[in-house]
């Protein structure tokens, strides 16, 4: 079976170097059409790629893996105006732990007459019991949060599409530096795919290099382009939804930026004492780390068309 996890499998990686010094390479591909009259319409291209994907998967059931977040939302927009048939999903933990995550998305839903289901998960239950660390050993992946993510994919008998985020160029120590583009961490979720050869949407707002250029070509990305933005903590949770409704989303954005796991945390630091997640970082976290330490060198490889114009 011949995956496509992005338009023509255009974003690559790999592991490379030796034991000691380790290497991790990713690579985007090239945008037709970016010359001069390359037209930036970022809502209109998130819209035909989701056409695309729906096309190329023709009567196959496609679900949304829902996080509560913008841009969970801005996915779920381009499938709308996409018109392609689809449901959202939500994993849930249990006595609510997320739930104020997930409830902008689920209000979204029910105002758009979108079909969804939950997957639950007692996920104080998964930690504890091991069962987050047998998945990060097969997939060979630091975080205990994308290991839950990664069981959550597992409960979709359906092809899952998950949103990721839009990249930005920051121009760092004389050359550039993509804020947002998986590296080996969030690569695993392309693993995941690869691994299960499984059809699916690892990271939605790279499927194509028109999606990625388009997002490059925004007013607000020009002091990016024009090398002004030096330090990748310059693009913020505010930059980023500014970025979306400038290109046509028109998309709600939150108070802050969450990822579902705060009261998860707030339980380990208040059993063990602790503050900021420390404890949970430490019992579930810094074991993945230390079997999978992250690589020595990262190298992205972007083609020069994403700069002109």
């Amino acid at each position: 079976m011949s995956l496509n996890l992005t338009k023509s499998n255009h974003f690559e990686f790999e592991s490379a170097g030796t034991e000691k010094e380790r290497k991790f390479f990713v690579k985007i591909g090239v945008p037709e059409n970016y010359g001069q009259n390359f037209q930036p319409m970022q809502f209109a291209q998130s819209v035909a790629d989701a056409r695309y994907f729906a096309d190329i998967n023709e009567s196959k059931k496609i679900i949304l893996c829902l996080s509560g977040g913008v841009d969970s939302e801005a996915m779920c927009r381009a499938f709308i105006a996409a018109k392609v048939n689809f449901q959202a999903c939500f994993l849930r933990f249990k006595n609510n732990l997320n739930m104020f995550d997930l409830k902008t998305n689920i209000d979204f839903c029910d105002a758009n007459s979108i079909k969804y289901s939950f997957v639950d998960l007692d996920i104080i239950d998964f930690l504890e019991s091991g069962k987050y660390f047998s998945v990060a050993l097969k997939y060979e992946c630091q975080s205990p949060q994308i290991a839950t993510h990664l069981w959550f994919l597992d409960q979709i008998d359906s092809i899952p599409c998950l949103s990721g985020n839009p990249i930005v160029p920051v121009w760092q120590n004389e050359k550039w530096f993509i804020v947002g583009l998986p590296g080996e961490l969030h690569s695993t979720y392309f693993k995941y795919f690869y691994i299960n050869n499984r059809e699916g949407i690892p990271w939605f707002f790279i499927y194509s290099p028109e999606l990625i250029k388009s997002f490059f070509s925004l007013r607000c990305m020009r002091p990016y382009l024009d090398k002004k933005i030096t330090q990748p903590s310059q693009y913020t949770y505010l930059e980023k939804c500014k970025s979306y409704l400038e290109g046509g989303f028109l998309v709600k954005p939150r108070e802050d930026k969450f990822t579902g796991f705060e009261l998860v945390k707030k339980y380990y630091d208040e059993r063990h004492k602790t503050t900021h997640g420390q404890a949970f970082n430490n019992l579930f976290r810094k074991p993945l780390e230390e079997i999978f330490p992250f690589p020595d060198e990262y190298f992205q490889i972007i083609p020069k068309e994403y700069f002109d114009g």
